[in-house]
């Protein structure tokens, strides 16, 4: 059981990451392409503190989030020693003979 949820954490947090870090572009990419082609002062007034919020709120997210799941998979390491959890990265898991 632990070990499932150690290996939904391994799965889930850099998912959160990168998934803010490209709404993050994503939404400044817009932002700076609106102000470009509009060359509006106004603009410019009107949507930097929303912009902004947006920004804060997927930075805080981004990082704030895989944290707490890194840290949570610290606690439930500490709480569990006999749990190991081993990644294999060869195509064939087979043992070798010995």
């Amino acid at each position: 059981m632990l070990a499932s949820v150690i290996q939904w954490i391994d799965r889930v947090a850099p998912l959160v990451f990168w998934s803010c870090a490209i709404a993050l572009i994503v939404v400044d990419s817009a932002a700076v392409a609106a102000v470009i082609s509009t060359k509006s002062r106004a603009l410019v007034n009107r949507w930097t503190g929303t912009v902004l919020a947006v920004n804060a709120f997927l930075l805080g997210a981004g990082v704030g989030i895989p944290a707490t799941m890194y840290a949570a998979r610290y606690v439930v390491n500490a709480f569990s020693p006999a749990t190991s959890v081993t990644f294999s990265t060869d195509v064939d898991a087979t043992p070798a003979p010995r």
